[in-house]
Parts: structure tokens; sequence; C-alpha cells
């Protein structure tokens, strides 16, 4: 299984992923924004909603996996005609 850890936040930043969390939820067609280390040397990752447009903040060792998507899908008719 992939660790996820510091470089691996700074090389998707600009991606837009599902990030599955060990609890079981999911945080759903996010964009990452920012990929930094906190005062107490955890690092996170920033990242924001399409729609509203708010800016979350998760801890890397929150995350089980993350799914990169294709952003050609998700598209609309509008868009595409």
């Amino acid at each position: 299984m992939l660790r996820f850890d510091l470089n691996w936040a700074r090389s998707n930043i600009g991606q837009k992923v599902n990030l599955h969390m060990k609890d079981g939820s999911v945080i759903v067609n996010v964009l990452i924004t920012h990929a930094l280390k906190d005062s107490h040397e955890i690092s996170a990752i920033y990242y924001t909603t399409p729609l509203k447009s708010r800016l979350g903040k998760v801890y890397l060792n929150e995350i089980a996996w993350a799914e990169r998507l294709d952003t050609h899908v998700l598209m609309t008719e509008t868009a595409a005609a």
C-alpha cells in the first residue's frame, strides 16, 4: 500500500482527487492547493471544494488512499457543447 507523505502531497498539488479516509469516509472531488508542515511537524494538505470554494485541511496520517479524478469525465454537457 502506498504511504502518503509530504512528497506525495506536493506532487499532487493542482490535481482533483477523492480522498478516502481511514475512518471509512470519503472527501469527494477536491482540488489540492497546498501541502505544508505545521508548527508541530505534522504534514497536512489543504484543499478547496468546487462549488463552495471553501478551504479545508486534512492531515496526511488520516488518509488511507487517494483516487485521482479524470477531469474530462467531470465536464458537463453545456461545457462540452
